[in-house]
């Protein structure tokens, strides 16, 4: 899989399916392990405070409509934000990037600051975006692992992603996006 993975930009026509969503986001930030309270998962962590929150702007899933998503990690499950296809706005606010809106769906991952910062202080901003690039890693991968194509994005203007995830940038605030088709 590390040989053969690479960030594309073109992506076939096709939807991919539920059961695909479910393993991309199984992959990213599924629960592997519970001790006690902890909840463990599939990327690591520091101090398991996963202070990294995923979202996913769906716009070809089969049997999912097309709309932007906050993955519940707890219970498995996708908490609908907007009703509306928001492919485009993402590729918009990606600098134009307009191969973000050709995917079958856009994972855009936000660092909830204090989860790491009380406890770690400025350096804590280093290990959120080492728990960012893990979990993107982690997507990647797995996408190649069932034959699709991924790209990871960090160009993109902070304010109209944040707007568009309803976040305040203060306490929490988009910080990578990955485009799987």
């Amino acid at each position: 899989l590390l040989q053969q993975r690479r960030s594309t930009r073109k992506f076939p026509d096709t939807p991919i399916s539920l059961e695909e969503l479910s393993l991309l986001l199984w992959a990213s930030q599924g629960i592997t392990g519970r001790a006690g309270n902890w909840l463990f998962r599939t990327a690591p962590s520091a101090g398991a405070l996963y202070p990294i929150e995923t979202y996913v702007a769906v716009d070809k899933v089969e049997n999912l409509s097309a709309g932007l998503y906050h993955f519940q990690v707890r219970d498995f499950a996708l908490e609908r934000l907007l009703e509306t296809a928001v492919a485009r706005q993402v590729a918009e606010a990606c600098l134009m990037q307009r191969f973000m809106a050709n995917g079958s769906v856009i994972f855009l991952w936000s660092a909830v600051m204090r989860r790491n910062m009380t406890k770690y202080g400025h350096r804590g901003g280093r290990y959120i975006l080492m728990d960012a690039g893990h979990i993107c890693q982690n997507l990647l991968l797995a996408a190649e692992a069932i034959g699709r194509k991924a790209c990871p994005v960090a160009a993109f203007f902070d304010d109209e992603l944040n707007q568009l995830l309803g976040l305040d940038a203060e306490e929490e605030t988009v910080v990578y996006l990955a485009a799987v088709g």
